[in-house]
């Protein structure tokens, strides 16, 4: 019960004649309320409020990357590729990799790229690639993916599985090579596509 309101209803039940009587004490009641828990202010004056839980807004992170916030693929240099994905972005869906290295994956068509090599062995192929293929190729994959948010497809050979998806401008493609994991690099491939079309405009 708060000072003012438990004060008020003792005058309620004595009567208008002890006000005066009670003026005193009164005041002095009043005077050390205002560091009690009836207040609805704190130490800050901002009030109780401000000390809740804060809202599920404030503390749910943004999913995705706004639309008008993402990347033009189709305008990124290779090196400005390397930075869609940090490399420890890539260890749980793939495997360890080092800093990605600007790569011309092809010269006509021009196809710009960023390669993060396998960390485990030195000597081995192992490789993540993205890269930016001309638009209109999301579909050169020989198997539709129908669950992604963009339109895309993928194929997978012995050791490495490759996915196109539809992005403005440009095709990503994201390219898993991994000489022991079998099927298991084309779930890798997609989770890492994912990942990559938060950040770029589609």
């Amino acid at each position: 019960m708060s000072c003012a309101s438990g004060v008020g209803s003792r005058f309620g039940r004595t009567g208008i004649s002890r006000v005066t009587a009670c003026a005193g004490a009164l005041l002095v009641f009043l005077s050390g309320c205002g560091g009690g828990g009836g207040t609805d202010t704190d130490s800050t004056g901002t009030g109780r409020t401000s000390t809740s839980a804060p809202s599920s807004s404030a503390t749910t992170p943004t999913s995705t990357t706004p639309t008008e916030q993402r990347d033009k693929l189709a305008e990124l240099s290779a090196e400005r590729m390397c930075s869609l994905v940090e490399p420890a972005e890539l260890r749980e869906p793939a495997f360890a990799v080092g800093n990605g290295k600007p790569e011309e994956v092809s010269f006509d068509p021009p196809v710009r790229g960023c390669r993060f090599p396998a960390k485990q062995e030195a000597e081995s192929d192992d490789s993540v690639l993205l890269a930016a293929q001309p638009d209109g190729l999301d579909q050169l994959g020989s198997e539709r993916i129908s669950e992604f948010p963009v339109a895309a497809s993928r194929t997978s050979y012995a050791n490495d599985c490759t996915v196109y998806s539809d992005v403005t401008g440009a095709t990503l493609q994201v390219v898993v090579s991994d000489q022991e994991s079998g099927a298991e690099q084309c779930e890798a491939a997609k989770r890492i596509s994912r990942l990559v079309l938060e950040s770029v405009a589609h």
